[in-house]
């Protein structure tokens, strides 16, 4: 299971959990195998995160982005505190929101172009 940024969610993934409003109503039940349709309503709704099946999605832990060299840098910033559960949870939600924004940021980046000439 996997959550991943809707834009980079793709026609013939299922999702591994229902998507819900902020109020808690059901827009997808789980298990639904996502269409291009589809994407494109929960995009006009603003929806801004699914969970898919599986791990379809590299989230560019090791990146040049911003986002990715905090999530690195998690491990350094917590390690006083690795026998503390809830510690473990609150550094687990950072890097999985660092995680997210750091693939967002790459599917928005323009695609790298060869500028090197070969003579």
């Amino acid at each position: 299971m996997q959550r991943i940024p809707l834009n980079l969610a793709k026609p013939g993934m299922t999702l591994a959990k229902p998507v819900l409003r902020d109020n808690g109503l059901v827009l997808v039940a789980e298990n639904v195998e996502l269409s291009e349709s589809l994407l494109e309503r929960l995009m006009r709704m603003e929806i801004e995160t699914i969970t898919v099946q599986g791990h379809p999605v590299d989230m560019g832990d090791g990146g040049e982005s911003p986002f990715a060299r905090r999530a690195a840098r998690l491990e350094h910033l917590f390690r006083r505190h690795a026998d503390d559960a809830w510690m473990h949870r609150v550094r687990e939600h950072i890097r999985q929101y660092f995680q997210l924004k750091s693939a967002g940021a790459e599917s928005a980046a323009p695609p790298a172009s060869d500028s090197g000439g070969a003579s």
